[in-house]
């Protein structure tokens, strides 16, 4: 019978992989039990400290340094715009996507018949083109030449946040205002006054003919999230009529945003519903991970 020390030999490789998964997935299932452990007991912190305040009513400075939660019309007092593309709209977010025209290189395995003697290399290249968000760098293509990319956007992708949004006479800070991010798509049937931009379908194109573009074309879309007038719950901390993260003393933020008007029991029932379901995620990810070292005994 083979020993441990001679069949681990002869696997070490494979054995050692298998350790290291091990202490990989342990180290996942400690950290993320612990985390969802501490997060719980956060929230439920959070619900025994929080207060419900009136919308309608004026600014109250005594519940400064207080968790409240609040709901009510979200009130954005200036719209954001971009008025190359006649785009005006109030709303919290205000994003611009870029995409620009570029050649794609793809590459596919050659079957082994087709090469050539004395040929090292094992791919086919093929070249596309599509649009991306980003840049291609085609200096690293197999074949450059006839695949040339522009280095740089002409124009970026850029998300506009309101300088001042209300709920009621409270503020939200800029910490809250980041979570709104249930982007909505613009769409518009105005023409933009330049000539040069061409709108199809409510995107925006920098080009000769939306039909066929050529590598170097941009082409814009615009989304929105928060828009003035939706009904929003938030739970935060006041301080200075802002309304800013609640930091518990688990050291966990606390800074919870839905749409809709929901009580103080309905956003802690969701916000519990939300993490358990990140819990048994990252669970699925461990047990992919936990994979302990097997030793094949061999007579």
């Amino acid at each position: 019978m083979t020993s441990l020390t001679e069949e681990f030999h002869r696997s070490w490789l494979t054995s050692i992989i298998g350790i290291i998964l091990f202490c990989i997935g342990i180290w996942l299932l400690t950290w993320n039990e612990g985390r969802a452990v501490h997060h719980a007991h956060s929230l439920d912190e959070a619900y025994n400290n929080v207060i419900s305040l009136n919308p309608y009513e004026n600014l109250q400075h005594g519940y400064d340094g207080h968790l409240i939660h609040i709901s009510g019309p979200l009130i954005v007092e200036e719209p954001l715009t971009e008025p190359e593309y006649g785009i005006s709209i109030q709303s919290v977010k205000l994003k611009r996507r870029v995409q620009m025209y570029q050649w794609v290189e793809e590459r596919t395995p050659r079957d082994t018949h087709d090469l050539e003697v004395g040929s090292t290399d094992m791919d086919n290249y093929y070249y596309v083109t599509e649009w991306r968000d980003k840049l291609v760098d085609s200096s690293a293509f197999y074949i450059r030449h006839g695949h040339q990319n522009p280095i740089e956007m002409p124009l970026k992708t850029h998300t506009y946040v309101a300088p001042y949004v209300r709920i009621g006479s409270m503020n939200l800070g800029s910490h809250v205002k980041e979570k709104f991010n249930d982007y909505v798509e613009v769409t518009s049937d105005e023409r933009p006054d330049n000539k040069n931009i061409k709108l199809h379908l409510g995107i925006y194109y920098h080009c000769e003919d939306v039909w066929h573009p050529e590598v170097g074309d941009i082409r814009v879309q615009f989304y929105y999230a928060g828009l003035s007038g939706d009904p929003v719950t938030v739970i935060a901390k006041q301080k200075d009529g802002i309304l800013v993260p609640y930091v518990t003393s688990k050291g966990h933020e606390i800074a919870l945003v839905r749409h809709g008007l929901l009580s103080v029991h309905e956003m802690f029932v969701a916000e519990h519903s939300d993490a358990k379901i990140e819990t048994w995620k990252i669970r699925g990810l461990e047990y992919s991970s936990y994979m302990p070292p097997v030793f094949v005994w061999q007579d």
